[in-house]
């Protein structure tokens, strides 16, 4: 006899789910790496621009120049910011996914542990069958000995 497992359906369906929440979870922490690596570059470009700016200070410049200067590291420091909100929102975003695929792995292994606590059990039944017929076997050899 076969092992039949009555929700193999179920479980099927419950690891295409997992699966789709755990692919969902990678473009997740993508998207968010992808805004940390936006950050660090805008970081590093305020940097050089603040070394930039500071050497300009030094020389004589117009008062429109200095102006310019200090609207574009206003305008850097305010992209940053914008930056930091969609970090934050990313996060958000993940740890949603991050729960549903948990939330799916938690389900999946759930019927893989009901699965293997059934095979569990037609194995117990099958060692049964066979102990049967064995015990069978030996009582029709004993009464074939008997009547020879």
């Amino acid at each position: 006899m076969k092992f039949n497992f009555n929700l193999q359906r179920i479980l099927d369906l419950k690891e295409k789910f997992e699966n789709i929440e755990k692919e969902n979870l990678s473009k997740k922490i993508n998207e968010r790496m992808q805004v940390e690596n936006s950050i660090s570059n805008l970081d590093k470009k305020i940097n050089d621009y603040g070394l930039y700016f500071d050497n300009e200070l030094k020389n004589s410049l117009s008062s429109t120049k200095v102006q310019e200067l200090i609207k574009y590291r206003h305008f850097l420091k305010q992209k940053r910011i914008e930056l930091i909100k969609q970090y934050q929102k990313k996060l958000r975003e993940e740890e949603k996914v991050r729960k549903k695929f948990l939330e799916a792995k938690k389900e999946k292994d759930i019927i893989e542990k009901l699965k293997f606590r059934k095979y569990e059990e037609y194995l117990a039944q099958e060692k049964i069958i066979e102990a049967k017929e064995m015990d069978e076997i030996a009582q029709k050899m004993y009464i074939n000995r008997e009547k020879d």
